[in-house]
């Protein structure tokens, strides 16, 4: 382990089909990782991308033009929500 590297002490533990084991060690392989190695690299590349989407919107020219011109418009008036702010809220302070 390099000294940039932190240490590895989680675990995670899963239960795989043979037919999964098999294709998982098999990549490995070919790409001279370990079967830990792969499978956590392939899992963290995953993970970050499936991450990265999620804190994203992507919208089209059309969509895009819209959401500017709702935001560029004047608030509308909301008197239930201005009675809703105006009251103490129930949640305490932390």
């Amino acid at each position: 382990m390099s000294q940039s590297e932190p240490e590895r002490t989680g675990r995670l533990h899963m239960r795989v089909s043979p037919r999964q084991e098999r294709i998982l060690r098999a990549a490995a392989e070919v790409t001279g990782e370990t079967l830990t190695g792969f499978v956590l690299s392939a899992a963290t590349e995953r993970a970050e991308t499936v991450l990265e989407r999620s804190e994203r919107v992507d919208l089209g020219g059309e969509a895009f033009r819209r959401f500017v011109n709702a935001l560029d418009r004047p608030a509308e008036d909301m008197p239930v929500l201005r009675r809703y702010a105006a009251r103490k809220s129930p949640i305490p302070p932390r």
